[in-house]
């Protein structure tokens, strides 16, 4: 380490002495500037007060971007309400906007608390029907998977398990535009269906009895051609128990099937029993299927 002192008022300072203290200063600044060199390394260009200042600002300005988005994230996901039906049960919300949802038993809900530029909620789990408030000026969007359905105002039924391949869309009143992140399958109209298989990501649109789709809402339960393993889970959800069955003999078994809520379950059972030839035990909360 290199020392200098200044020199003292009472020295006689001669040309040859400043320029020795000239060049003392000249190495203290080259050594000051090696230091900085390597503890910035790449960092190093900037020389000036205003480049340190101007990056000071823009580093500050980065985190408080960072901290403002995490926090918006926070009160986004804190304003947001989720509703659950539980099994045997069905629940009806009214959403900030006025519109109406029926939850079948099972289902799982999200929508904010209150609307700001977009109505968009999301069905997480199960099945609702959705009568939506008109607004031209702010279209209605239902996610539910890896789908959505959109509307300015109309009533349509939405069924999406996520453990179950086969989701569907029913329109009772209107017009619903219904796609995914790549791009729209069309628009379903009253009295039709639109059918997406999960796992394959196909499509089909049909003409259906949509009323008859969604009286599940007035304790009617219309089921068409749907797969076995959705039966047995519409089963369990209504009545509130837990059904074993050997998958692989019957689970390739589609099912059209007509009841109430009000219909005991082994009334229901029964009739399961004469379509498919499966004979059940019931033990308290607990049922078991076997082929006859």
């Amino acid at each position: 380490m290199m020392l200098w002192r200044r020199p003292d008022p009472d020295d006689k300072v001669g040309e040859e002495h400043l320029r020795d203290e000239e060049a003392m200063r000249a190495v203290e600044k080259e050594m000051l500037r090696n230091i900085h060199k390597d503890i910035l390394g790449r960092w190093y260009f900037i020389k000036t007060t205003t480049a340190r200042y101007t990056m000071a600002a823009s580093l500050l300005l980065m985190c408080c971007s960072g901290l403002l988005y995490k926090k918006l994230s926070v009160n986004d996901d804190a304003n947001w309400i989720v509703v659950s039906s539980p099994k045997g049960n069905i629940k009806n919300i009214e959403l900030p906007d006025g519109s109406t949802v029926w939850l079948n038993s099972g289902s799982v809900l999200k929508f904010p608390e209150r609307f700001g530029k977009t109505r968009e909620i999301e069905l997480v789990d199960g099945e609702a029907y959705f009568d939506v408030k008109h607004d031209d000026r702010m279209p209605f969007t239902v996610h539910y998977g890896r789908l959505h359905a959109r509307v300015l105002g109309t009533a349509f039924n939405v069924k999406f398990y996520k453990n179950i391949s086969d989701v569907r869309l029913s329109v009772t009143r209107g017009r619903v535009e219904v796609g995914n992140k790549l791009s729209s399958f069309g628009v379903i109209t009253l009295g039709k269906e639109i059918v997406y298989d999960q796992k394959e990501g196909t499509h089909q649109i049909r003409p259906i009895d949509a009323e008859k789709v969604a009286a599940w809402k007035s304790n009617e339960i219309n089921l068409y051609s749907i797969p076995f393993d959705e039966l047995i889970m519409r089963l369990e959800n209504i009545y509130n128990v837990q059904i074993d069955y050997d998958r692989t003999r019957v689970n390739h078994l589609t099912t059209t099937i007509h009841f109430s809520r009000n219909n005991t379950l082994p009334y229901v059972l029964d009739i399961i029993k004469t379509i498919h030839h499966l004979d059940y035990d019931i033990k308290g909360k607990e049922v078991y299927l076997k082929k006859m």
